[in-house]
């Protein structure tokens, strides 16, 4: 039987009690009664059948000449034994999946609940982390491989090749106002009439933005910006307050449609759908994790399983 092994707890207070020169400065670093350190050391040396520590003056210790050999060995192993739970949290750190995913304001709610339910609970050990930005902010990072995966919608004029994009189908685009607005008294709004409107949209970086001023652009129609908002919650409040009119996504209004807190502006036979994509990095290595999230995000938006060997748009 081993003297030291044995008394692991004891070494240690009388090792922290050398190093602060001091009991009561030990105590507080371990969160221990002065008297209980007393003990532990007194408990030490009988064991050891030697003296270890003896006052300095009347605040301070020191170790005696044996206190002092045995210190400078405890020294060198809680050091080794510092460096081994370093090392060791930073094993498992490295043996856990870290994902970190994309999306614009609009799709963050949509996709959040999901992953929470559903795909966390595939993987439990996956950190997720989820990040909301602009569309083209989003596909800097990922391109900088930033982040693992985003889900946004796309236009036309967006370049694609480095990416791998997984289309989830189309979100359509409506045109709102308040209920007490004066397009709501007809049954239909001639695309031309709403050059005179006032129109609150999103910032520039706004794909749902993108779209619907280069659709107009082509009918040879520019749609006044009177209000821009950083994000489409603001346009959404804006909008139910009567400020003026604008175009959101399905997704983000469904619920203040079907309360009557907006009202969709009749546009005759003109509709407007975004294609809705999961984006990743072409250049890096599908792992099974994120093969896993790619068909759990796409089950969630057809609400039907998808083989995790999906076949992107390259």
């Amino acid at each position: 039987m081993s003297i030291l092994k044995d008394n692991l707890k004891q070494l240690y207070y009388f090792y922290e009690t050398v190093k602060n020169e001091n009991i009561s400065n030990a105590a507080k670093k371990l969160f221990i009664s002065q008297p209980a350190i007393s003990m532990q050391i007194k408990k030490l040396e009988n064991c050891c059948g030697i003296q270890l520590i003896e006052k300095k003056n009347s605040k301070r210790i020191q170790p005696t000449p044996e206190g002092r050999k045995l210190y400078d060995y405890l020294d060198k192993i809680f050091r080794l034994m510092d460096k081994a739970e370093i090392e060791l949290k930073k094993m498992a750190d490295e043996a856990q999946t870290h994902i970190c995913i994309g999306t614009t304001p609009t799709y963050g709610k949509f996709i959040l609940p999901y992953i929470f339910e559903n795909y966390a609970s595939l993987w439990p050990q996956c950190h997720i982390k989820v990040t909301s930005e602009s569309s083209i902010s989003l596909l800097e990072r990922l391109k900088q491989n930033k982040l693992d995966v985003i889900i946004m919608a796309l236009w036309k004029k967006l370049s694609l090749k480095n990416f791998l994009v997984y289309h989830l189908g189309r979100e359509e685009v409506i045109l709102l106002s308040s209920p007490n607005h004066h397009l709501q008294k007809q049954t239909r709004t001639c695309l031309r009439d709403l050059q005179t409107e006032k129109f609150i949209m999103r910032d520039e970086q706004s794909a749902t933005r993108k779209y619907i001023l280069r659709e107009f652009k082509k009918k040879g129609i520019t749609l006044p910006v009177s209000i821009e908002c950083e994000s489409p919650d603001l346009v959404k409040e804006l909008i139910m307050e009567g400020k003026g009119i604008g175009f959101l996504t399905r997704t983000k209004i469904r619920k203040e449609l079907a309360a009557g807190l907006v009202q969709r502006v009749e546009l005759g036979e003109h509709r407007f759908y975004l294609d809705i994509a999961v984006i990743l990095n072409k250049n890096r290595p599908l792992t099974s994790e994120m093969s896993t999230f790619v068909d759990c995000i796409i089950k969630a938006r057809h609400d039907k399983h998808f083989s995790t060997n999906l076949a992107p748009s390259i």
